[in-house]
């Protein structure tokens, strides 16, 4: 149920915006202009696609254009709000309390204002080599405890992982289902299941994916 007080607020701001705009003069218009209205539907294009919230693929997320010069944005809880667009790499949604999302570099993640994220989601069958790899950006759990948690950021085939005692090191693809990583200078290989939700160390640990495992 939408919070009354959230969206009072939101008609006032969008009030008084309309209000600020009419009163300047058009020559200052322009520069509170939209910047999709202005340069088009493909300034955001950046952002259209679907999304794994937090990483998880099974927390479905999307943007799309909506035509009238703003995005569609829809969360893993299927709710959607209007987002506008701040730059080319930057998206609020007010409706959202004005969460903002960062595009990353390589349009690969949004980070958003609130500490959240959401990852491409990749299909494995697709074409090209990068989208052979699986997907491996979300939150993990050490031992399958989730008490202790573990994290993996993945940019192509470059890997940045975090343990549950929050150490950090980098890492990357030695092949499909095989990964290297260093941490401080102690190198450690990584296995991966079959179905992805499992990464097996050589130190004879494990990590699990913040999704149902099977084992």
């Amino acid at each position: 149920m939408t919070n009354p007080n959230r969206f009072l607020r939101t008609i006032l701001f969008v009030l008084l915006a309309a209000a600020c705009f009419v009163a300047l003069p058009p020559s200052s218009r322009a520069i509170f202009a939209s910047p999709l209205q202005d340069n088009g539907p493909q300034q955001g294009s950046g952002f259209l696609g679907a999304w794994c919230a937090q990483g998880n693929p099974n927390k479905h997320a999307s943007v799309t254009s909506n035509g009238g010069g703003f995005l569609n944005l829809t969360n893993e809880n299927g709710d959607t709000a209007a987002g506008a667009l701040l730059s080319p790499t930057q998206v609020s949604a007010p409706q959202w309390q004005f969460v903002t999302g960062t595009l990353s570099g390589d349009g690969s993640q949004i980070s958003w204002s609130n500490g959240t994220f959401w990852a491409r989601c990749y299909n494995g069958g697709g074409g090209g080599g990068g989208h052979h790899r699986i997907n491996l950006t979300g939150t993990w759990f050490a031992g399958g405890n989730r008490s202790k948690s573990c994290s993996i950021q993945q940019h192509h085939g470059n890997l940045s992982l975090q343990n549950e005692a929050g150490q950090g090191a980098s890492g990357s693809f030695t092949d499909r289902r095989h990964i290297t990583t260093n941490w401080n200078g102690a190198n450690i290989g990584g296995t991966i299941t079959n179905n992805g939700n499992r990464i097996n160390w050589d130190n004879g640990t494990y990590w699990i994916r913040n999704v149902l495992y099977t084992q």
